[in-house]
């Protein structure tokens, strides 16, 4: 055997998964001795069919397909995506408690950290009206203080681009202590581009006009996919046109998988959607598996076309009780400001993706004024969906779920 490759699975095996556990996902590595593609030089891997743009005003030439690594716990999977082309990695401070930042450390020294580029996220719950008891500890840490413990996590001294994470107001774009941390950060090396990341519909166009007021930022990667309002679309076609780069999220709709005709992947279908529009520089759908990641790779370079579109069509038919497209048109309903939207993403992370625990964390995040509870004996017949999803019920299904 190649002393490489015996290099290679001890790597996986330190990393804490073993070869009992890794055994499967080494097989299918089928990866060349040596560690694989650059960020500048991924394009001409032997058999890599990846397209790379341009990712706004940074110049960073990205992967169109890039690799959302919030659920992922398998670092065969980041090697593999790494060796077919992919050379973007997304994270975030609060990822799995900090352990997602630490696996893609751990990869990204062995693999070679100027081989790729890497994102993170840091949120400033200091700026949040209302905080849980269990996140209040988190809360009192600086974004001073979590840059670094991303950074010593990820074993770097920078990482490519650094989003504020999840705006919740349209005012945290504009925020003073939000953009002289974001001066610092870069002034000091620890961040070479920044920029925002947004789920929010009720401050999502709003929060997005206040970041091209301010020169600093860079990026936005943002929650967009074919059920998107027509109104975010525009909104990160103007950024694209004042050259940020956009990174797109949330791109198959939510993780459901139901309702896939013929042999078109439903996942796939959505993803072609979302790179065929010009202004979108790279997407970065959710992956933990090898099924998953080369489903989503085999979208590049392919146009969507009738069969893509009839099976978006019934997939959606066979989700749309229970996916949110985070239209917002909810939110003018609602007499008590349950914060439909996120009380949806929540139940999105468990039922979309099967990850319970993600979900649970998601609700949590959300105060008692602000989640299902004010829906157990809410009976107003005004709280409506233009997409006939059954509101009440969905947001005490998950205050049952999650509590």
């Amino acid at each position: 055997m190649d002393r490489k490759e015996i290099d290679r699975r001890g790597f996986i095996a330190e990393l804490g998964f073993g070869l009992g556990g890794a055994g499967l996902l080494l097989s299918q590595l089928n990866v060349r001795p040596a560690f694989g593609a650059t960020a500048e030089s991924s394009k001409k891997s032997k058999g890599s069919t990846m397209g790379y743009r341009t990712l706004g005003k940074t110049g960073l030439k990205v992967s169109e397909v890039s690799l959302g690594a919030m659920r992922l716990k398998e670092p065969a999977v980041m090697l593999k995506a790494l060796d077919s082309g992919v050379n973007f990695i997304d994270t975030a401070h609060s990822y799995q408690n900090g352990n997602n930042e630490k696996m893609i450390g751990k990869v990204a020294k062995e693999y070679g950290r100027k081989k790729m580029f890497i994102a993170t996220k840091v949120h400033p719950f200091q700026l949040q009206k209302e905080v849980l008891e269990e996140f209040r500890m988190l809360a009192k840490k600086t974004l001073n203080e979590k840059i670094e413990e991303s950074l010593k996590r990820l074993q770097t001294d920078y990482v490519d681009v650094l989003y504020i994470h999840n705006v919740m107001d349209k005012s945290w774009p504009q925020n003073q202590e939000v953009l002289a941390f974001l001066e610092k950060v870069k002034k000091e090396g620890k961040a070479r581009f920044v920029g925002i990341s947004i789920h929010d519909p009720r401050c999502y166009v709003e929060a997005i006009d206040q970041v091209l007021k301010a020169p600093i930022y860079d990026a936005i990667l943002a929650w967009y996919n074919f059920k998107s309002p027509q109104e975010h679309g525009d909104a990160l076609k103007k950024a694209r046109e004042a050259n940020l780069g956009i990174v797109t999220m949330k791109t198959q709709a939510g993780g459901y998988r139901k309702g896939a005709t013929d042999s078109v992947s439903p996942n796939q279908a959505a993803l072609k959607w979302v790179l065929g529009k010009d202004f979108v520089d790279c997407a970065i759908p959710g992956m933990v598996n090898m099924e998953q990641l080369m489903d989503n790779v085999g979208a590049v370079g392919k146009k969507v076309g009738w069969s893509d579109r009839k099976t978006l069509h019934t997939y959606y038919n066979s989700i749309k009780h229970q996916y949110c497209t985070m239209c917002g048109s909810c939110s003018q309903t609602c007499f008590k400001s349950v914060n439909i939207n996120a009380v949806n993403r929540a139940l999105m992370y468990c039922e979309g993706y099967g990850d319970f625990g993600q979900g649970r964390t998601a609700y949590r995040e959300l105060s008692a004024r602000v989640n299902g509870l004010s829906c157990i004996d809410c009976t107003s017949p005004s709280c409506s969906c233009v997409n006939g999803i059954e509101i009440a019920k969905r947001m005490r299904h998950a205050h049952g779920l999650f509590t």
